[in-house]
């Protein structure tokens, strides 16, 4: 019986001691978070900058001639020939299927990769400011306004033909 107010002291003493032991001290600052110390922020830093870094632009083989059809609302389809060039200029050539009269157009210009969004890319005004998203070995039509995918089950991929 004696044993009994003994073990029931010890199990309060240890209960107290490992209360103490997770209470913050409130006289201190907590700065234990592991993410705010220096050498956590260099490498989340550090992998922030690879992300960025590690882009379609930089990454990927994008220079080349695509190639494909799109969607024609009044004709049989749009064959599209894209060529961009590692100095960033392109060449766009549009041909309306099953038209008659004046169905083939040629623009040139320049594009640049949006730094939001380095896998999308901006044709200049010359090409009504098209964008497209860069993939690997191809590349898709993407609204004008906002970037986004075109909501659509219609295809408006071009494929790699060739590196330029």
């Amino acid at each position: 019986m004696k044993k009994l107010p003994l073990i029931a002291a010890t199990a309060v003493t240890l209960a107290v001691a490992l209360s103490a032991c997770s209470k913050p001290n409130n006289n201190e600052p907590m700065n234990n978070n592991a993410e705010s110390s220096p050498a956590t922020m260099e490498k989340n830093t550090a992998d922030t900058n690879m992300a960025r870094a590690d882009s379609a632009q930089t990454s990927l083989d994008w220079a080349g001639e695509y190639g494909g059809v799109f969607p024609c609302a009044d004709c049989e389809g749009i064959k599209v020939e894209l060529d961009l060039h590692p100095d960033k200029t392109y060449e766009l050539n549009e041909e309306y299927l099953g038209k008659t009269g004046k169905n083939e157009f040629e623009t040139k210009g320049s594009f640049s990769f949006d730094p939001q969004d380095p896998s999308i890319i901006t044709l200049d005004n010359h090409a009504d400011n098209r964008k497209f998203f860069v993939g690997e070995n191809f590349i898709e039509a993407r609204d004008v306004e906002s970037g986004k995918k075109i909501d659509s089950n219609l295809n408006y991929k071009l494929v790699k033909k060739s590196a330029s």
